[in-house]
């Protein structure tokens, strides 16, 4: 009996045996509480504090899983041995293989869509005062582009090219699963940008949707792409802090010397010369009542510009245990502009919890705010510009008088110096998004996730323009009050299941269903008075004697969705996907409120085949190719209904009138598009390559078609036209060096566009409404200048010359006709993308980013005034004008100087149409990380020091552009704050 015991307990302790080990991150730093798991079984346990675990596990045990909250599962092999040691990479890291897309998260291998991801590490400091700027150059086929360098100024984004003649072509945002208002929601300011509370240093990561295959599960809101942020989320393990801060100045990024003001003693030398060319006989008395002699040298251009302060201060902490995490953070940033009365300031905070209430439910709560004060300066030809004031006031008077009082007597426009001061124009905006989310595992392979987001926006503007000098002189003074808010709910429900189709495995499923709604409310408060007492203390609606607005109105609009989509994947060769998507929206009509969208997929990992497995030298080839159909909402919410609108009162009655005309079949604009793509990554992962080619069609455009005057109406919005886009995206990262110190990284990309108007209605021309320079034509691109073309100028008289047409054939010195306008270029790029390189020898790294825009031509809206040879004889004149016709013989571009102009030399033409190519230092980062070894002796987990330059320099192939290249996607001038160029330090520390 003793026998059989001992034999009996030997065979069970045979059976099993123990297994102990460390778990730590990719520093080295122990992970506390991570699950150790035997792989099929229950068996498992959890590390210790400073990760070590033992596990006694079946002899017949083959794998560990090793989990843990914000890391990626581990799965690790057992050997021989009873020491299993293991470093677990983070989500940041798992990144590389897991990319986030629309309403959850897939492999790479299982990718059939174009799909760009940018990791948080490449936003965070960036000295932009919002998300979308930080974009440029990031992303191929993303065009990401701004008019204005005023801090908080709204962004153009497009998203291959442009879709829509009338509606929306910015891309759909969708923060932490919450479809979000995006762009300018101001009423008062000259821009602003509700993406400007978001604080870039809480982004862990941002999709970039461009193809059927991955935008399509947004259905009507996807047109223009989609752009997925995801903030960022704790991790268990001890607390982990860390600190930013940056501070530096900027100044204009981008002069040309050729527009550079007139001192005082050159522009009278010009004006002299005009009053005689025109044949005056009052040239002095002209001059004196210019200031011609009174001693008077003001640099207007100098008193507007400044040398501007930037600082941001971001604070984060984040941890937790297996049960429960958080992160929280808080950041402020200040930015001022490059001329006066631009600025602007925020505050914002950051938390996210996660609970892990058992081993199938699971809570999450994400909440951001942020709030931003901002100025900005009135913009284009208004007389309270202060850019305007540089190119058109005189520099014979100045802003101040001798006594150190304001003079007002600037010549018939404002004095802006003085108007910084004693006018205010502030927007003050307050931003709350955020999201609780219950996410329960009905089976291991069957989940239930229900969401609730909201997106709350609230403004106020205050604008107040004194009674003495400016705007407000008219109507002795004047103040306006603004409030406005939105309120943005989603509620979103998914079933997600995963499957294997094959008792082996080799196919599997992953289906998604879901349910979605969305309402939008708008609510504007409006009030303005006028008359206020003679005083600059009192700045606000109320005091005014005269009040003349006060309304308050609505905007709502809702959306109601069902969607579900699903991929098959074939032993990890084959994978093939569908969506399919049907929304209601509010704002389309009666007939066509809901809309059907959908898309298929397919990718061949080429990589996985047998006949590959030799071909040690590839490590990824992929093929790809999508197509689908989604849709473009960005219209007005009432342009489907037949409107009357109150406000037209009679004689103190109220009175009301025919205000849209309607239609009860309007829907939405229809994207078709198609991508293939091409992923190749070579010699062990050191040159990775993937190409793109698309087809965008655009069908059924939302587009304002005129009507006849006599029907009260100008225009209705109708579903007519059509629209091509086509182009080729190219990625290239390459390891051309990499050792033990020192490493040498490449990143290029590339796209080229090419767009087509390919159906109007009965085929006619239809002029821009935004810039009067560009048409629209059937077969041509959407944004064509037409213009008359410019011949140069006569050497014989110095007369302006034009060509008759487009022959080029004869010329002319009198400014022709309509009929010799042609199209002559176009707003939009051939090409644009960026050169990146970074180098790293031991503790010290450079980063040089380099981009570059080809193909454009950018038009100088109020070169006629500066330039034009004459005309506005009475504002200021810039260099460009000393080379001026002066005498037979003279070869130059500029004609004979004749007050009031010369032959209508300062109309519409190709002379003020300059290239747009130019290639610009975007960033330029020298840092140095602090040594392990001084960080462990100074108690701290790392640290960087580091100075960084944007926008350092700017190359440009045309010298005669007269502003910075980047002129937002219609490329023309309106006398903008100018863009900055930055330099900065700062220092990372984490303990």
């Amino acid at each position: 009996m003793l026998l059989c015991i001992i034999v009996l307990t030997g065979q069970l302790f045979a059976q099993t045996r123990t297994i102990t080990g460390r778990v730590t991150d990719a520093e080295g730093q122990p992970v506390a509480n991570a699950s150790v798991v035997v792989k099929g079984t229950s068996t498992g346990t959890t590390t210790k504090d400073d990760g070590t675990y033992s596990i006694t596990i079946p002899a017949d045990a083959r794998i560990l899983v090793i989990s843990g909250i914000g890391y990626a599962d581990l799965e690790q092999r057992i050997g021989a041995g009873n020491i299993i040691n293991v470093a677990m990479t983070s989500s940041d890291k798992a990144l590389q293989e897991v990319v986030v897309v629309g309403y959850g998260t897939q492999k790479k291998a299982d990718l059939t869509g174009a799909i760009a991801t940018v990791k948080g590490p490449e936003l965070e400091n960036r000295p932009f005062t919002s998300v979308d700027k930080a974009l440029q150059g990031m992303v191929p086929g993303l065009q990401s582009v701004s008019a204005s360098g005023a801090p908080g100024a709204n962004q153009a984004i497009l998203i291959r090219g442009v879709s829509s003649i009338t509606a929306s072509n910015s891309p759909l945002w969708v923060i932490d699963g919450v479809p979000i208002n995006s762009g300018d929601a101001s009423r008062l300011q000259t821009s602003a940008n509700l993406l400007s509370t978001l604080n870039p240093n809480d982004i862990e990561s941002i999709s970039v949707l461009k193809d059927a295959a991955s935008q399509s599960i947004y259905g009507s809101r996807a047109a223009n792409g989609v752009i997925i942020v995801t903030t960022k989320k704790g991790k268990s393990g001890k607390t982990k802090f860390r600190f930013d801060t940056e501070i530096g100045q900027s100044e204009i990024a981008y002069k040309n010397d050729r527009y550079r003001p007139l001192t005082a003693e050159e522009y009278f030398t010009v004006a002299r010369e005009g009053l005689v060319n025109v044949g005056s006989t009052n040239v002095d008395g002209v001059l004196a009542g210019r200031g011609f002699g009174n001693g008077v040298d003001f640099n207007w251009y100098d008193a507007i510009t400044r040398k501007a302060d930037q600082r941001q201060y971001n604070f984060s902490m984040s941890g937790g245990t297996d049960k429960t995490t958080f992160y929280f953070s808080a950041g402020h940033f200040f930015q001022e502009g490059t001329t006066i009365n631009s600025q602007l300031k925020r505050n914002n905070g950051n938390i996210r919890l996660t609970h892990k209430a058992t081993d199938r439910l699971t809570f999450n709560i994400n909440i951001n705010a942020g709030h931003v004060s901002q100025r900005a300066p009135l913009a284009g030809g208004a007389f309270g510009n202060p850019v305007l004031s540089a190119y058109f006031l005189l520099p014979s008077r100045a802003a101040t008088n001798a006594d150190g009082s304001w003079n007002y007597s600037v010549g018939g426009l404002h004095n802006t110096v003085a108007l910084s001061e004693i006018d205010k124009r502030y927007l003050r905006q307050t931003s709350l998004r955020g999201s609780g989310t219950m996410e329960y595992k009905i089976l291991d392979n069957l989940r239930f996730k229900s969401s609730y987001g909201t997106d709350y926006n609230l403004l106020e503007e205050d604008q107040y323009n004194n009674p003495f000098h400016g705007d407000g002189v008219a109507s002795g003074g004047r103040a306006f009050a603004y409030y406005t808010r939105y309120f943005n709910w989603v509620w979103t429900n998914t079933l997600d299941l995963q499957q294997d189709l094959t008792r082996n495995g080799d196919l599997s499923m992953n289906a998604q269903v879901g349910y979605e709604s969305q309402k939008s409310q708008g609510y504007f408060n409006s009030t303005q008075a006028q008359d206020f007492p003679p005083t600059l203390r009192l700045t606000y609606p109320a005091v005014g004697a005269r009040p003349t607005t006060a309304s308050a109105s609505i905007s709502d609009y809702t959306f109601v969705s069902q969607f579900g989509s699903v991929n098959f994947n074939y032993q990890n060769k084959y994978v093939l996907s569908g969506s399919f998507r049907r929304d209601g929206a509010s704002r389309f009509g009666a007939n066509n409120r809901y809309g059907n969208f959908w898309s298929v997929g397919g990718s061949w990992n080429v990589d996985q085949e047998n006949f590959m497995k030799n071909v040690d030298f590839i490590t990824q080839l992929k093929l790809r190719a999508s197509y689908g159909v989604n849709g473009n909402a960005g219209i007005g919410n009432y342009d489907w209904l037949p409107l009357y609108g109150y406000g037209n009162n009679y004689n103190q009655a109220p009175g009301s009138a025919p205000s849209n005309v309607g239609d009860s079949s309007l829907t939405w604009e229809l994207n078709k598009p198609f991508n293939v793509g091409l992923d190749v990554s070579v010699l062990k992962s050191r040159l990775n390559v993937s190409v793109d080619y698309y087809i965008r069609k655009s069908e059924d455009l939302l587009l304002n078609v005129p009507l006849s005057a006599t029907t009260g109406f100008t225009s209705a919005t109708r579903n007519i036209g059509a629209m091509e886009n086509k182009g080729i995206e190219l990625a290239v990262n390459a390891i051309p060096v990499k050792s033990a110190n020192f490493s040498w990284i490449v990143d290029f990309n590339l796209a080229s566009n090419r767009n087509k108007v390919t159906s109007l209605p009965g085929g006619s021309d239809i002029a821009d409404p935004n810039t009067g320079l560009q048409l629209i034509r059937q077969g041509e691109s959407i944004k064509s200048y037409y213009l008359r073309e410019w011949a140069g100028v006569d050497p014989a008289n110095g007369d302006p010359l034009w060509y008759t047409d487009n022959t080029h054939a004869a010329t002319t010195n009198v400014y022709p006709g309509a009929g010799a306008r042609t199209i002559v270029g176009n707003a939009l790029p051939k090409y644009f993308g960026s050169l990146n390189n970074s180098f790293r020898y031991k503790d010290f790294s450079l980063d040089v980013q380099l981009y570059y825009n080809f193909g454009n031509y950018v038009y100088d809206t109020w070169g006629s005034y500066y330039v034009g040879a004459g005309f506005g004889a009475a504002f200021q004149k810039v260099a460009r004008v000393l080379d001026r016709w002066q005498q037979p013989g003279d070869v130059t571009d500029i004609p004979k100087y004749v007050e009031g102009g010369n032959k209508n030399f300062q109309s519409a033409s190709t002379f003020f149409m300059n290239q747009g190519d130019f290639i610009r230092l975007r960033n330029l980062q020298l840092g140095y990380d602090l040594s392990k070894l001084v960080s462990s002796k100074l108690k701290i987990t790392s640290a960087m020091f580091y100075v960084r330059g944007t926008n350092l320099f700017t190359w440009v192939k045309d010298k005669n552009l007269a502003f910075d290249p980047e002129q937002g996607t219609s490329s023309t001038t309106n006398l903008n704050v100018f863009i900055p160029k930055t330099i900065t330090a700062g220092v990372n520390i984490s303990f």
